[in-house]
């Protein structure tokens, strides 16, 4: 019996030298968006898909992620940024988001694991609403994605309308 004991001991040290909980703290997730940043994507504007090329940098902050720079098609450049912020109160992030030719939208939403998930309040209606989902993922290892859904025709089916692959550099 006694020999029994001492594995299962040796067991338990070892499991507790682990951390207990995987996920990244808010200040660990938010410094992962740091430097700059270049990759790829699609963009749908109506029906017609069209490839685009970014480059982006992030400027973390307390309880803050700032991300600013263009992506390209061909000739034509569009600013893009989000400005986020994370309230340890309520435990939700809230911000601005500029990509849209209709302005500024607003953004708040919860982080689970290495995902934001985020609702966007467009100041006017794109694609018949003011109202589309983002998601932004970093999982670490120098890459994130953003990702936006939409009802691209009113009331039917959630379709991704932007899905941008970023990598640092």
């Amino acid at each position: 019996m006694k020999s029994r004991i001492v594995p299962l001991f040796g067991f338990f040290l070892a499991l507790a030298a682990f951390p207990a909980n995987a996920v990244p703290t808010e200040d660990d997730f938010i410094g992962r968006f740091g430097g700059t940043w270049s990759g790829s994507g699609t963009v749908i504007k109506g029906d017609i898909p069209f490839q685009v090329s970014c480059e982006v940098t992030g400027q973390p902050g307390r309880n803050e992620i700032a991300i600013e720079g263009r992506c390209s098609l061909a000739i034509t450049s569009v600013r893009i940024a989000a400005d986020i912020a994370y309230d340890p109160a309520t435990g939700s992030y809230t911000g601005t988001y500029i990509g849209a030719e209709v302005g500024p939208a607003r953004l708040f939403g919860k982080r689970s694991g290495d995902v934001v998930n985020l609702t966007i309040i467009w100041p006017k209606p794109v694609n018949g609403d003011r109202q589309a989902r983002m998601r932004i993922e970093n999982a670490g290892g120098g890459n994130f994605r953003i990702v936006v859904t939409d009802n691209v025709v009113p009331g039917g089916p959630e379709r991704t309308t932007h899905d941008l692959a970023l990598s640092h550099i």
